[in-house]
């Protein structure tokens, strides 16, 4: 894989794509998720790939199941991580932590957790999508809302589990209570700064602030809607710009959403080279390694299991 805009390290870590769906539609010419993600020069070192079970027929666990197909027929550009010896596996494979994106079994105690690690090769979690779950409201709820006394139970049930939790979607009560109750650095797979663009899967500056306090991650979502207009270099740079400021340089990642959504200038993995340079060239080669790489690997490296 080539190094990105002079950097060190050759590919970049994505904390959220639809692998499982775009994949999925790659023999029907869809043109939002081709190939390239899969055996193209520039793709990603890991990513954490979306599931999103709220279709009656789909339930989370069949997705899991079809994820774990999908990593046997593509295992040839594909692997799973679960230790830290995965991520940094000499093996050139794109390292793949399956994600479920609002979490829809209800009552989840330890065991279960377990069970999701090491039988259905679950990696992480959030606790909604955008609906009400039996564990709190999304950002398109009543914000002011606290998470569900299930939701409490979760997060204390997944400090002692290896899962790693995302607040991606969740409401602005329920973000800032899931930073107090739950000890752990957290992710925010893929979001932006509401500062720019006012929109409520945003995170507010003291959101930031307080993710930043937390040792968590921000992955820069690149969908047009959220970016400003155009999903472009210039409107990305804005957001990583606040981002890095009130969150901290060692906060902002890559969140693309690439598979499924609708994209602009930052269409695919291909176009990718062209922002890790403009970060290089507008903040330093530091800025632009920790935002494609060294951020989520220096974090997956503290939280996978050895």
């Amino acid at each position: 894989m080539p190094a990105y805009g002079g950097l060190q390290q050759t590919g970049f870590i994505d904390l959220h794509q639809d692998m499982l769906s775009g994949v999925a539609q790659l023999d029907g010419s869809f043109p939002l998720y081709g190939s390239s993600y899969l055996s193209g020069a520039t793709r990603a070192a890991a990513v954490f790939s979306s599931l999103y079970p709220y279709s009656p027929t789909s339930s989370l666990l069949s997705q899991l199941d079809a994820h774990d197909e999908l990593l046997g027929t593509h295992r040839e550009s594909l692997r799973l991580v679960t230790t830290v010896g995965d991520l940094d596996s000499a093996d050139w494979r794109t390292g793949v932590l399956p994600h479920s994106e609002g979490l829809q079994l209800p009552a989840i105690g330890p065991d279960a957790l377990e069970l999701l690690w090491t039988q259905h090769s679950l990696r992480s979690l959030s606790l909604t999508w955008n609906h009400e779950t039996d564990y709190g409201f999304s950002c398109y709820d009543d914000g002011a809302t606290p998470l569900k006394p299930a939701g409490r139970q979760l997060l204390r049930a997944l400090e002692g589990s290896p899962l790693l939790l995302d607040l991606a979607h969740l409401n602005d009560a329920g973000f800032d209570e899931a930073l107090e109750v739950y000890a752990p650095p957290v992710l925010v797979t893929h979001s932006f700064s509401r500062a720019i663009t006012d929109h409520p899967r945003g995170l507010g500056d003291d959101q930031l602030r307080a993710l930043g306090d937390h040792g968590g991650l921000v992955g820069l979502v690149f969908v047009p809607e959220f970016l400003g207009e155009h999903g472009s270099v210039d409107e990305a740079l804005r957001h990583i710009d606040r981002i890095a400021t009130l969150a901290g340089a060692d906060a902002v990642c890559i969140g693309s959403d690439w598979g499924v959504a609708a994209m602009g200038e930052l269409e695919d993995d291909s176009s990718l080279g062209g922002l890790v340079e403009a970060v290089d060239s507008s903040y330093g080669c530091g800025l632009a390694e920790k935002f494609a790489f060294s951020n989520a690997h220096e974090f997956l490296r503290a939280q996978l299991p050895a």
